[in-house]
């Protein structure tokens, strides 16, 4: 179980947080297994959970009213997922999270990074580097996707999320990058090698 932890207690020791706190923070978490398919945030859901990824790959996605489907980012293994907005508001996600392959996650109730916020200068810190992380690359997306062309989004796609197109289906980067499938195949194999 403690391996699950390891990437997260590496990001606490460096915020400083006491071992008495770390402990605490593992007590009040759980490991959980999540295979591939499986939602772990449905649009239309109450979020009271943030997760952390040890393990796999999730995507997050927009489902229009047509069943097309809009991915708007990817949390491979080291990274948050979750819909930060509706867990911070208490409202209903606006997105769904689907693992994309076997995953194991660190689920961790909001009430509970709530309480280590309010005892701990250091939580509170952590938390708000993760989240500070978290809205960078959001800023960043919504750059992309209004600046750069359909090329400079596939390639700052490779730069943002390393190997993950040797692990997801065209389709899906397609999808995130804003074009069709048909486009971006055009695109790769007029790409320069």
């Amino acid at each position: 179980m403690q391996l699950y932890y390891r990437s997260l207690e590496k990001m606490a020791h460096q915020a400083s947080i006491i071992d008495q706190d770390w402990n605490r923070f593992v007590e009040q978490t759980r490991v959980r297994h999540v295979p591939q398919g499986t939602v772990l945030i449905e649009t239309g859901e109450l979020v009271k959970h943030a997760y952390f990824c040890s393990e796999g790959l999730f995507r997050l996605f927009y489902t229009l009213a047509d069943g097309r489907e809009y991915n708007v980012g990817f949390s491979p293994e080291d990274d948050y997922v979750t819909s930060y907005g509706a867990l911070v508001q208490g409202k209903p996600s606006t997105f769904t999270i689907e693992a994309m392959e076997d995953s194991v996650v660190i689920e961790i109730p909001y009430y509970v990074l709530k309480e280590l916020m309010d005892t701990s200068h250091m939580w509170e810190r952590f938390v708000r580097k993760s989240v500070e992380r978290l809205y960078i690359r959001k800023e960043e997306r919504e750059r992309e996707l209004l600046y750069l062309s359909a090329r400079e989004r596939y390639d700052a796609f490779l730069l943002k999320y390393p190997g993950l197109d040797k692990r997801v289906a065209q389709y899906h980067i397609a999808s995130y990058i804003g074009v069709s499938p048909v486009s971006l195949s055009r695109l790769l194999r007029s790409k320069p090698h």
